[in-house]
């Protein structure tokens, strides 16, 4: 059996700052649920949803925040594009 190519994760700009101002607690359950996704695309998590009209899009709860990526598992990338507060996420 062959292993598939890691997965890499990339955060866009706009994430990568809002995963810095989050909690610590919060940003490091991020990261966790993150690189789990990325070792095993079929990681099962209760708070990991896909999302609707983005192709590959799945999103997960991180506290008070949302974090929205797309998984491209030709490509080996797992894009990080929207950490958002609660209240102003998926719009």
């Amino acid at each position: 059996m062959t292993k598939s190519p890691p997965i890499e994760i990339v955060f866009n700009k706009a994430a990568a700052d809002r995963l810095i101002d989050m909690p610590r607690s919060q940003a490091r359950a991020t990261r966790n649920v993150l690189a789990r996704v990325s070792a095993d695309p079929g990681f099962k998590h209760n708070q990991l949803k896909p999302l609707k009209g983005v192709k590959g899009g799945f999103r997960f709860r991180a506290g008070n925040w949302r974090v929205s990526f797309t998984l491209d598992r030709r490509a080996g990338v797992l894009d990080v594009f929207e950490i958002a507060p609660r209240g102003s996420a998926y719009r």
